[in-house]
């Protein structure tokens, strides 16, 4: 093994002055437009970013405040069972405010509503404190949404209360601003969402250079024969090419990271040299375990393509499905110590996250042992790909059919593809970013992908669509099992919820995003159930089935396909708290698709199961409630009638 390292190392740099060019020279060149792009890119969601905040109000004239709040801004008050300032610290709440009698000292210089007339309150005028934690990207924007709010109440009560009385308005209130978090924890925590995705990019960057070509590249100039009939075991190829593009990566990456860091000094970069030397340790062991699993992933991509230009083709989609698992370091409410952690790529970014903000725990263990069991895994995995060709599958000799599995091949790059234009585009379109520009994107991509692959790859469309009726029986048992299906899929969400722990606010946040208040009732049934049963059936359980489905399958159907669909259901409602219920619900709206062999009873499912979740999230039914014999009930009754579908036969 070490031998041919040593030669694929020597191939790699007999052309040194190329390498530094395309690997080192350019990136460094760019590096910074890359920093500025950080700060612009932090500016616009700052800008563009709008929700419910969640605050506090304590002190002995908390109620005058509390009646006024709703004209502040979208804000709602949490009670508290324990201090404000262990509720801050716990991220239970955004920020909270006291409310000071008229006894109090005198306000400071530096408050931003000081009176300006009198230089002192008036009398009975209550001192509101907004306290912060400034490291938390919510709780800033709260202390600044919830300021302006005041700002903006003073503005309109101006003409009503203080016309023709000669006072200033900003004597009616006085407000002042504390941040509870030092500079340092600022800039760390800023750091901590940054560090793993930067480093994604920087490693699919370098190694690219040396992964695409090293299986892909030499099994197109028939190279790869060469090694393939040698006495090399294929798990010793696989080694030594793997440790080349780990040497390649480690090689230029850390210039461009250097480079990236002192760019980006004013962002934070100069929190780490404060660091300690265990956080230190600690960032550079998993950095170097999130190198050794990037590289398996780019290794994995050129074994899985049959020539050099497949796998330039599938370079970006893999790029942006692993920067979309690395991008859970954003979200400062998901703890480790979730099922998160055994979850690849996205263990290793909460990991170093944690790192950089000096929370030391077990569950760093555990993701170091979850990072190098799926490198191991995704290894494995290339060195049973070592094959002179891709045509190991069965073959046929119809063309349809053949067309169809180069599609069952491809159908995930290109469904990756567009998952990441759906999360990319709205970030960067004001006009698409709330519900219902969101759901005119996603559900127009979900409803024109399949047409058009199954045009390009030359497919019948209706059989290939499910585009036909199944027999009476098999509707009344749809019909039954709908309300049977949401039970079951909220007892899978309180699972998921145990799974990956959240604060109840930060739930109630996501909710009230997905069903905000100022659509009715018809339009978040349009939205929210009609279109998705549509639009996702097509995408899912029309083009994504027929792609992946066997030929055996027409007559029994595979639960390897009921979960492959289901999952890839899942992850593309861009929810890490959904995705295990809504896979849960793609795998049996699968099963009813294969055993029905049509997509009609799916949108049905689809359909009654959104419209209960919009019609009972208006009552604020708490499903946790629940015996839990009834949620085992619900689950045997439901098994029980699919069970019951009858088999249609294939067209």
């Amino acid at each position: 093994m070490w031998t041919l390292f040593y030669y694929e190392l020597r191939h790699m740099l007999r052309d040194i002055s190329q390498l530094l060019v395309v690997a080192l020279l350019i990136p460094l060149l760019l590096t910074p437009f890359v920093g500025n792009s950080f700060q612009k890119a932090l500016r616009q969601s700052e800008a563009l970013q709008s929700g419910t905040f969640f605050v506090a109000v304590v002190g002995p004239r908390s109620p005058e405040i509390r009646a006024q709040l709703p004209q502040f801004g979208k804000f709602k008050e949490i009670a508290l069972t324990g201090s404000a300032s262990e509720a801050l610290r716990d991220n239970l709440v955004d920020c909270f405010i006291t409310v000071e009698d008229e006894a109090d000292l005198s306000p400071p210089a530096e408050w931003r509503l000081e009176p300006l007339a009198t230089r002192s309150r008036l009398a009975g005028t209550p001192r509101l404190t907004v306290h912060y934690n400034q490291s938390r990207e919510r709780s800033q924007r709260a202390q600044i949404a919830l300021t302006e709010g005041v700002e903006r109440y003073l503005n309109r009560t101006r003409d009503r209360y203080l016309s023709g009385l000669g006072v200033q308005p900003e004597q009616l209130y006085q407000v002042r601003t504390n941040n509870l978090a030092s500079r340092r924890q600022e800039q760390a925590q800023l750091m901590a969402s940054l560090v793993p995705i930067v480093l994604i990019f920087v490693l699919f960057g370098t190694g690219s250079v040396t992964a695409l070509d090293a299986i892909a590249g030499e099994r197109e100039r028939g190279s790869l024969a060469t090694l393939l009939v040698s006495a090399l075991d294929r798990r010793t190829i696989a080694a030594a090419k793997w440790l080349t593009v780990v040497v390649i990566s480690l090689l230029f990456g850390l210039p461009q990271l250097l480079g990236l860091l002192w760019n980006m000094r004013g962002l934070g970069g100069s929190s780490l040299a404060l660091l300690a030397p265990a956080s230190w340790f600690c960032l550079l062991f998993f950095s170097m375990l999130l190198c050794l699993q990037v590289s398996a992933i780019l290794l994995w991509i050129s074994a899985r393509s049959s020539t050099f230009k497949q796998a330039q083709l599938l370079y970006m989609p893999g790029l942006l499905v692993t920067g979309a698992l690395a991008a859970v370091s954003w979200m400062q409410a998901l703890p480790l110590r979730s099922v998160v952690v055994l979850v690849p790529v996205s263990g290793l970014s909460l990991a170093l996250r944690d790192s950089l903000l000096e929370d030391f725990s077990p569950w760093l263990i555990l993701a170091a042992a979850a990072s190098l069991f799926w490198t191991l895994f995704i290894l494995r995995s290339v060195a049973n790909s070592l094959t002179l060709d891709l045509m190991d599958k069965p073959h046929s000799d119809i063309p349809v059919e053949q067309m169809r599995q180069s599609l069952g091949g491809d159908i995930l790059w290109y469904y990756a593809l567009a998952g990441a234009l759906m999360v990319v585009v709205p970030g960067n379109v004001p006009m698409l970013s709330g519900l219902r520009g969101q759901v005119a994107l996603i559900q127009t991509m979900m409803l024109l992908l399949p047409l058009v692959l199954l045009r390009v790859y030359r497919q019948p469309l209706r059989p290939s669509l499910r585009w036909r009726n199944t027999s009476l029986r098999n509707w009344a048992i749809c019909l039954l099992a709908a309300p049977l299906m949401h039970l079951c899929a909220n007892s899978v969400a309180i699972i998921s919820s145990w799974l990956l722990p959240m604060s109840e606010e930060t739930v109630r946040q996501m909710t009230q995003l997905l069903l905000p208040k100022d659509a009715s009732q018809l339009e978040l049934f349009f939205l929210i159930a009609v279109c998705p049963a549509f639009c996702e059936e097509m995408a899912f359980r029309g083009g994504l089935l027929h792609a992946l489905q066997q030929p055996l399958e027409r007559l029994r159907p595979s639960w390897r396909t009921c979960v492959l669909v289901g999952l890839t259901f899942g992850v593309f409602h861009f929810s890490v708290q959904r995705i295990l219920p809504t896979a849960v619900i793609g795998s049996l709206l699968t099963y009813v698709a294969l055993v029905t062999g049509s997509i009609w009873p799916c949108m049905v499912l689809h359909l009654i199961n959104n419209a209960l979740a919009v019609f009972l999230s208006s009552l604020e039914i708490d499903y946790a409630h629940l015996p839990g014999w009834g949620w085992v009930a619900a689950w045997i009754v439901l098994l029980y009638l699919l069970r019951r579908l009858a088999q249609t036969a294939p067209p």
